[in-house]
């Protein structure tokens, strides 16, 4: 059994929040409970969760970025993950989330996004 591993720096004014490892039933509690704590340090909350590393996640994972995602829009501000194609997005895209919380392929996208979620850089 893989173990969660989550850890945060901050970047560019963002809190960048890197989860490696299985994020499920058994996890998800670690990875809320830090993303709480890292959102609640800055106002407005600027949140990016890089998920590039992250070898497997549940609907309980998803469950806990949903609640990130809202935690952060009630306070005017945002959560942008970090997720290159591969399962993840698969699971985003068919649960629908990938419509709801903007995905970036890499922390540089998602560092150069406007607001809106789009990066400066599409065409």
């Amino acid at each position: 059994m893989m173990h969660l591993t989550v850890s945060s720096h901050r970047r560019d004014g963002w809190s960048v929040v890197t989860v490696a490892g299985e994020l499920d039933i058994a996890s998800a509690g670690l990875l809320g409970n830090h993303l709480e704590d890292v959102g609640s340090a800055h106002d407005p909350v600027r949140l990016i969760v890089d998920l590039s590393v992250l070898a497997f996640c549940d609907a309980s994972g998803l469950r806990v970025l949903v609640d990130a995602h809202d935690a952060a829009r009630r306070r005017c501000g945002e959560l942008r993950l970090v997720c290159p194609d591969g399962m993840i997005t698969y699971l985003l895209r068919i649960t629908g989330l990938i419509d709801v919380i903007p995905v970036h392929a890499t922390l540089s996208e998602a560092l150069a996004a406007t607001p809106s979620g789009l990066s400066v850089n599409r065409t």
